[in-house]
């Protein structure tokens, strides 16, 4: 209780200015060498930091989020966290340095088995418990990195979720041991989840997070709070500038709560109800995997109620509906995402990527 009372206090006296929202950004490599689709460049990284630095951005420790989230606490204007996935050695040697020299927290989600198997890609425990002395956190990635939506042939649900807790208990178990703080926080791999492991993770007593866009706040689900992913094209600073200035879209209900898609269902709707005037219909823009043919459609029965549905058929594998709406606010946008993840017409799982 006292932390609250403390967090509470240095946020209102650090911010004339405050709000219930905060923009998380996701990294994975810093790197020019790595795979682009989870890279971003040293040089990027560069001008991303000094973007936040020269615009009066607090850069906030995720755990802080997580907590002021969950008690309702204000949180600054400004607000950004940054996270990785996945312990890879670029962390150490490019990113790591800049926050340190800079005094900002950093946020690394560890799948440990890499980590234990002394990967060359991957960062050392010795690297990590030096880095957990300067304002790094090490949080929950699983232990295998799996797949965690995919259930094995003849496994029943009861055995997947055993299966599920224990890749996450072990992970839970080595960061434990080796940094010396149990964590609190998980970050679904791949960003794939499903309500079971909502109730799974909420079970454990962690705080979810997954790979969707926009930014969270305290209506969000805290199973699986949004991070806008940097990498390729998506870490443009032009796109940048934009994310992190982002407001929620003020959702108040969203279906289906379930992303994974029924068999047979290539068109998937999302239906989602938005708080009273706080919305403009005609300024309500949603795209499917990028393309903005979809169709939007206001309910003549529900209120404040509106359907999206693609005009194409989605192609197996991992996809997005993103909606925005202008604000009051000139240049910033409100944001909502959700995932959709579609299996082959065999029910067989798309591949990995």
């Amino acid at each position: 209780m006292h932390r609250l009372f403390l967090l509470l206090f240095l946020l209102v006296a650090a911010n004339s200015q405050a709000a219930n929202h905060c923009v998380i950004l996701q990294f994975h490599h810093f790197s020019e060498k790595t795979p682009a689709v989870t890279s971003i460049t040293p040089k990027q990284f560069d001008a991303q930091l000094e973007y936040l630095q020269q615009n009066g951005f607090t850069v906030m420790a995720l755990s802080d989020v997580a907590l002021s989230l969950k008690h309702q606490l204000e949180l600054p204007e400004k607000c950004v966290s940054l996270t990785v996935d996945d312990a890879y050695i670029s962390v150490y040697e490019e990113a790591y340095p800049r926050l340190k020299k800079l005094g900002w927290p950093l946020t690394v989600f560890v799948n440990t088995a890499a980590v234990d198997k002394g990967l060359q890609i991957a960062m050392s425990w010795d690297q990590m418990r030096e880095m957990s002395k300067n304002g790094v956190s090490f949080e929950n990635h699983g232990h295998q990195h799996i797949h965690m939506i995919r259930r094995n042939d003849q496994e029943t649900e009861r055995q997947w979720l055993t299966r599920v807790a224990r890749d996450i208990q072990t992970a839970q178990r080595r960061i434990s041991r080796e940094i010396g703080i149990e964590p609190t926080l998980f970050a679904f791999p791949y960003g794939e989840y499903s309500p079971p492991l909502l109730s799974l993770i909420d079970g454990m007593g962690m705080t979810g997070f997954g790979q969707q866009s926009g930014p969270v706040w305290p209506d969000a689900n805290m199973g699986a709070l949004p991070r806008f992913p940097m990498a390729d094209n998506y870490a443009n600073m032009k796109g940048f500038k934009t994310k992190v200035q982002t407001l929620p879209l003020p959702v108040t209900r969203a279906e289906p709560l379930d992303p994974l898609v029924r068999l047979g269902e290539w068109r998937p709707t999302l239906k989602l109800t938005l708080a009273p005037r706080t919305y403009s219909r005609n300024n309500l823009r949603c795209y499917v995997g990028g393309s903005d043919k979809v169709d939007i459609t206001w309910s003549e029965t529900e209120k404040d109620s509106v359907s999206i549905t693609p005009q194409f058929d989605l192609k197996p594998g991992r996809n997005r509906t993103n909606c925005t709406m202008p604000s009051s606010q000139k240049g910033r946008f409100h944001w909502y995402s959700h995932n959709w993840f579609i299996r082959n017409k065999d029910g067989s799982w798309y591949a990995e990527y």
